[in-house]
């Protein structure tokens, strides 16, 4: 079983070369990119490398294989333009199969008037949302090494219309034991393909290639993170892939409250106006940790176009 478990990684991670060559352009089911964790934002989308937090299903399963009591999540995000999303995640430890976990993602886009050719409204209105369910399982994989895979089902819906995929998440975090409090992570995100389509095409999946680290530094009480975003999407600039950095920061102010810091410079890269100095991807926010419960809120901005909250409870039984 672990050697097939090994083999079914290293697939995985291999299947990720070609991504490196894939072009800028539309894909569908973008809701997936999305951080919809208050921490993981607050601290500029950089959980990847964080071990232990079940807030990381869904941008590394192998954060889940150092957890060692069962956890829960609820995260909610008040997007721009009113559109809504949020996060459940359950993680269970057990002595057989490791850590065995599962999540959900869902973004709303709310209502909206149905009109005719002419612009003119028909009286009837209609929704549009997005969801993805996934199954999880993480363990350790050698010395310092910690693996995890996600099996997801996604499904779109606009109106009477609907697409659905399924896809699969890779991640491996590995702890330098050289250095102390160092880890190391690689995730590829929805390598798949479309069960239904919305048009006759077929979309694209928003495969995702990151890599990063996260560092406890030895005499300040600092979680530094940091990773390499979108690296699988190739501009024609190979520098284009180090401008899509991201960089955060979690200092214990005491047992109970942590201050977050985070910067995005790909968001900041997307909204910010040519020639102008309007600024994006800057993230803050606060965690309270009270008995069994963790408390985050994030703040995020986006420029011109707005800012968005999130707000999340992380519970330890």
């Amino acid at each position: 079983m672990k050697e097939l478990t090994k083999l079914f990684i290293l697939i995985s991670l291999l299947s990720a070369y070609p991504l490196f060559g894939q072009s800028a352009g539309t894909t569908s089911f973008e809701f997936l990119k999305m951080q919809y964790s208050a921490r993981g934002a607050a601290m500029g989308s950089n959980l990847i490398a964080v071990k232990g937090d079940v807030n990381s299903i869904f941008y590394n399963p192998a954060s889940l294989a150092s957890i060692t009591e069962r956890q829960y999540t609820i995260n909610y995000v008040d997007h721009l333009l009113d559109f809504q999303g949020g996060q459940l995640a359950y993680t269970h430890p057990t002595q057989k199969f490791g850590k065995l976990s599962a999540g959900l993602i869902y973004f709303s886009y709310g209502d909206f008037d149905e009109t005719n050719q002419f612009g003119e409204r028909t009286g009837r209105n209609f929704s549009a949302s997005e969801f993805a369910l996934a199954l999880s399982i993480a363990n350790m994989l050698g010395e310092g090494f910690d693996y995890g895979i996600n099996v997801k089902f996604i499904y779109s819906s606009l109106e009477s219309f609907n697409a659905s995929a399924v896809a699969i998440d890779g991640g491996l975090i590995y702890t330098i034991s050289q250095l102390e409090n160092l880890q190391l992570a690689l995730t590829v995100s929805n390598l798949g393909f479309t069960l239904d389509h919305y048009t006759s095409l077929e979309e694209k999946m928003p495969l995702l290639l990151r890599f990063g680290f996260a560092k406890r530094l030895a005499h300040l009480p600092l979680l530094f993170t940091g990773s390499l975003n979108d690296l699988s999407l190739d501009t024609g600039e190979f520098m284009d892939r180090l401008r899509r950095f991201s960089l955060g920061g979690e200092f214990d102010v005491s047992e109970i409250i942590k201050l977050r810091l985070g910067y995005n410079n790909e968001v900041n890269e997307n909204v910010k106006p040519l020639g102008g100095r309007n600024f994006g991807g800057l993230n803050a926010g606060l965690g309270i940790l009270w008995k069994k419960f963790r408390f985050d809120y994030a703040y995020s901005t986006y420029g011109d176009l707005g800012s968005q909250n999130r707000l999340g409870v992380t519970g330890y039984f």
